[in-house]
């Protein structure tokens, strides 16, 4: 599934945010108790269509890690690749697959190649909600970026381009 400008702004605009987190002094990395991050406390944020786990524009790692899978393929993916991807310590990732697959969205199999590795696949109810979290995401990506003519969509690319390769 290719990915619409709006996304691909949101992806350089979230790589430019990590950059810029590594910068930071440590002691400005984590929330203070006097400004909890949104979604913190109290019942989860849910989406437009009532599921947990979509706030304004940002997936939670669970939805993130259905994200991954579907774009890996139909082949399904292993466990060390959807961790580069996702970004969360493998503990973390450990728990969220334990939990996708508790829930039927993923599956573990054995790697057809490799018969000591396991594959993750989505099932079919795991491609229903990937899809969906695509869509709310797409659209979300869309209304933050509704102000701009696809060419300043197009100038702000790359720019945001400029600034990675940069700080690469």
């Amino acid at each position: 599934m290719e990915k619409t400008i709006e996304e691909l702004l949101f992806d350089k605009l979230r790589q430019t945010r990590k950059l810029s987190r590594g910068m930071m002094p440590k002691r400005h990395r984590m929330p203070h108790a006097h400004c909890p991050r949104p979604g913190f406390g109290g019942e989860m944020p849910r989406g437009p269509h009532g599921h947990p786990g979509m706030r304004k524009g940002r997936m939670l790692p669970r939805e993130r890690v259905l994200q991954v899978i579907l774009e890996g393929g139909e082949d399904g993916m292993r466990q060390k690749d959807i961790l580069e991807e996702v970004r969360v310590n493998p503990s973390s990732l450990s728990e969220l697959i334990n939990k996708l697959e508790a829930d039927r969205y993923v599956e573990r199999r054995l790697d057809p190649d490799d018969k000591r590795a396991t594959r993750i696949y989505l099932s079919d109810m795991g491609k229903a909600r990937a899809y969906e979290v695509m869509d709310d995401h797409r659209e979300a990506c869309a209304e933050m970026f509704a102000s701009l003519s696809e060419e300043e969509k197009k100038q702000l690319l790359v720019l945001l381009d400029k600034i990675l390769v940069k700080e690469q």
